[in-house]
């Protein structure tokens, strides 16, 4: 095969037309301009194949997106500063997203608004204001609030909702246990949250047993039964009775209403509030 050296001058249009050896068909290149742009026949790139459609357009008279040496990335801003071992986007002033930079399962990642990782490894409000923050971390996703601080003051965190990753929600206005359950014969649980197993306790007594603890005894228990169609009274532990009262299980009688006999209950509802 023979070798071409191709020579040839474009005009101001970045089009050089050469002839093929042994043909008399022209092959036509287009070549970039002085300032590096592929010059085409509508200018944008549109037209060009193999190379897809117009991709990203902008009208931005300022800069929109930095990356810093650390590779954190700044959407209309300079991007925050974050702890070593994290790397981070920040959206406008006070959204965050940042992540501990190493692989690992159980490594946190992060979604705040008014909340950066300070490079002393705590965390900081951007301006001075509330925070809120969304944490995940070993499977588990938390949802924290604080009050206003300062510009670059540490943030003091209450954790309102604790999604574990078994399912439970940890609040003070999620329930921490419940259980329907049938009475007669052999106990038998129908559907529960946070209760591994009832204990038949004799006639009319049961323990609902928790999977896992609460924080304290001091919870706040209700129960409801239903029996043979109708509803009767479950009076729940108290000092008069054996039955317990811990951060593991809670125990409870069934009475008919209007007698002081303790009854197999049908059906029992019992749920359960607290830490």
């Amino acid at each position: 095969m023979a070798k071409v050296k191709i020579q040839g001058h474009a005009s101001g249009t970045g089009i050089l037309t050469v002839t093929a050896p042994n043909t008399s068909t022209d092959r036509t290149i287009t070549l970039p301009d002085a300032t590096g742009t592929l010059l085409t026949a509508d200018g944008d790139g549109s037209s060009l194949t193999g190379v897809g459609v117009d991709g990203i357009s902008s009208s931005a008279d300022a800069t929109a997106i930095t990356i810093d040496a650390a590779e954190n990335v700044g959407f209309g801003v300079t991007p925050t500063t974050y702890y070593s071992g994290y790397t981070g986007v920040q959206i406008g002033t006070n959204g965050t997203l940042y992540g501990q930079t190493a692989a690992g399962a159980d490594n946190n990642f992060w979604v705040g608004q008014n909340v950066r990782a300070g490079t002393d490894g705590s965390e900081k409000a951007i301006t001075t204001g509330v925070s809120s923050q969304m944490m995940q971390s070993g499977g588990h996703i938390l949802f924290k609030t604080a009050a206003s601080a300062s510009a670059d003051a540490n943030v003091s965190w209450t954790t309102n909702l604790n999604i574990k990753a078994d399912g439970r929600g940890l609040s003070q206005f999620t329930a921490k246990a419940w259980v329907n359950f049938s009475g007669e014969g052999t106990v038998a649980i129908n559907d529960s949250h946070n209760v591994s197993s009832i204990t038949d306790d004799g006639t009319g007594k049961y323990t609902v047993n928790f999977s896992n603890a609460l924080g304290n005894a001091n919870y706040a228990v209700t129960a409801q039964t239903e029996d043979g169609g109708g509803y009767n009274d479950p009076r729940i532990t108290n000092h008069e009775n054996s039955q317990s009262r811990t951060t593991t299980a809670y125990g409870l009688y069934h009475w008919h209403i209007g007698s002081s006999v303790l009854d197999d209950a049908t059906k029992m509802n019992v749920i359960v509030f607290g830490d």
